[in-house]
C-alpha cells in the first residue's frame, strides 16, 4: 500500500468514492443519461426550496417552505430575476461538472435570455438594478433618490 504526501493510503481514494457513488442510487453520477421532467424543478420551485434537483432534494424533516408572495408588479419582476439567478447558479455548478450536456446547456441558455428580457423590463419601468444597468445613461443618476429594496414600499 503506497501512501501519498499526506499519508492518505492510496486505495482509501478509490474506495470512498466507490461507496459514495454505489450507495446512492440518486447520484447523478450514477446517471449517465438525465431526465429533465423529472430530476430538475422549475425556477420557481428550486428558489422556494433552494434545490433546483429533484433527486438531490430531501426536506428537512416535516419541513415545508413557504414561497415568497410578490405583492406588486416590482416585487414580481424582481422575483423572477432572483429565480433565473438561483437556477443559473445551480445550472453553472452543474455544467462545471458535466460540460458537456447539451440539454443542460440549452436550459442554461434559455433561463439566461429570460432573465435579461426580465431585468431590461424591470429596467425599463423601474431604473437600473446595477451600476452597469441598460438604462443608466438615460436615468440620470436619480436610482439613488428611489426606495432601496430594505425600504419596502409604502
Amino acid at each position: 500500500m503506497n501512501n501519498n504526501f499526506y499519508e492518505i493510503p492510496t486505495d482509501w481514494y478509490s474506495e470512498f468514492n466507490n461507496s459514495f457513488i454505489n450507495n446512492n442510487p440518486n447520484s447523478m453520477m450514477n446517471n449517465n443519461m438525465y431526465n429533465f421532467n423529472n430530476d430538475l424543478a422549475d425556477p420557481k420551485t428550486a428558489l422556494d426550496r433552494g434545490n433546483l434537483f429533484n433527486n438531490l432534494y430531501v426536506p428537512y424533516k416535516n419541513y415545508k417552505y413557504r414561497p415568497l408572495r410578490p405583492t406588486n408588479k416590482k416585487e414580481e419582476l424582481l422575483y423572477n430575476i432572483l429565480m433565473h439567478n438561483f437556477a443559473l447558479t445551480e445550472l453553472d455548478l452543474y455544467l462545471d461538472l458535466n460540460s458537456n450536456n447539451q440539454n443542460i446547456l440549452n436550459l442554461y441558455n434559455k433561463y439566461l435570455n429570460n432573465k435579461k428580457e426580465l431585468v431590461t423590463e424591470y429596467e425599463r419601468n423601474f431604473g437600473p438594478l446595477t451600476l452597469e444597468g441598460n438604462n443608466l445613461g438615460t436615468n440620470n443618476w436619480n436610482w439613488r433618490m428611489s426606495p432601496w429594496p430594505w425600504e419596502g414600499t409604502k
